[in-house]
């Protein structure tokens, strides 16, 4: 059973949220603990906390990340549309730091897997913090980049830097683009078995789709999530969904004249295992039964 550390950004596309319902919905997976990235990482540790909660794992720990990126740049603002989930009763953010926590789980326990489906900051800081106990991972898996015709993408383009060190570090990595998970969705026609599934947990989740669209889309309910950071986790709980991979060697084309960073196929030893194609039907006929478990 892979023992696993999600890093997220939760709280903005509802795409982490379907993550970590399917993480914790598949009996395959162990998830020892949760990190939060990106702009106001204790607003988005507070809606983890409160996800976990609801799927009655209170016992997962949470950590929130630092407000700026690895090089000390301010992170990009980002909305957390899914801040409506919380209320009153919820506590507050919790205090530990993202870094240690995950340094901390990773010194009592063998053959982890880091998941990072936020920019790569708190995977940054953990590694040039602690690099002997980062060396221990299993291997890091981590959703990110436009290979195919590179451009902006959010996880890339959210912290460079991040990117750049965590591409280079000398541990095995497998990389879920957006070229491939962008073709996975949620299809508008399963949320009403998700709505009727009649437990706290589906509430949630409908609740969280909701607040997306409200956020993101005007209120258009016909908006259908990308499954971009739940394959990612996908992978990890059958492997056979991956119909092909390719090793090649992936940077950051840092170009000061150019409109974004992104990541970029290069010359050089292979540092990356790239996910090129899955099978997505049966990908996504597993994610609809699962998170309405």
């Amino acid at each position: 059973m892979p023992k696993i550390i999600i890093d997220t950004d939760i709280g903005g596309d509802v795409d982490d949220v379907l993550a970590l319902a399917l993480a914790l919905n598949s009996p395959e997976l162990e998830v020892l603990a949760v990190t939060t990235v990106n702009t106001d990482p204790a607003m988005r540790a507070r809606i983890a906390a409160k996800q976990l909660r609801v799927f009655g794992r209170a016992d997962i720990p949470v950590a929130s990340g630092a407000k700026d990126q690895f090089d000390g740049s301010p992170t990009s603002c980002k909305d957390i549309n899914q801040a409506v989930l919380l209320d009153l009763a919820d506590p507050p953010a919790p205090t530990s730091i993202a870094e240690d926590l995950i340094i901390k789980t990773v010194q009592e326990h063998d053959d982890i897997i880091l998941v990072g489906i936020g920019c790569y900051t708190n995977i940054a800081k953990a590694f040039k913090k602690a690099p002997d106990v980062m060396q221990r991972l299993n291997r890091l898996v981590l959703m990110g980049a436009k290979l195919e015709s590179p451009a902006w993408e959010s996880n890339i383009n959210d912290d460079p830097s991040a990117a750049a060190y965590v591409f280079g570090l000398p541990v095995g990595k497998v990389l879920v683009t957006y070229d491939v998970s962008v073709k996975c969705r949620y299809q508008r026609h399963r949320h009403s078995d998700l709505e009727e599934a009649g437990h706290p947990r589906a509430k949630f989740l409908a609740d969280a789709i909701e607040a997306w669209q409200n956020g993101r889309f005007a209120g258009n309910r016909t908006v259908e999530p990308w499954l971009y950071d739940p394959l990612t986790l996908g992978i990890l709980i059958d492997p056979s969904l991956v119909e092909q991979t390719e090793e090649i060697c992936v940077g950051m084309r840092l170009d000061p004249d150019a409109p974004h960073p992104v990541a970029v196929v290069q010359d050089g030893p292979p540092n990356v295992e790239v996910v090129h194609k899955v099978d997505r039907m049966k990908f996504e006929e597993m994610f609809s039964e699962r998170i309405k478990r």
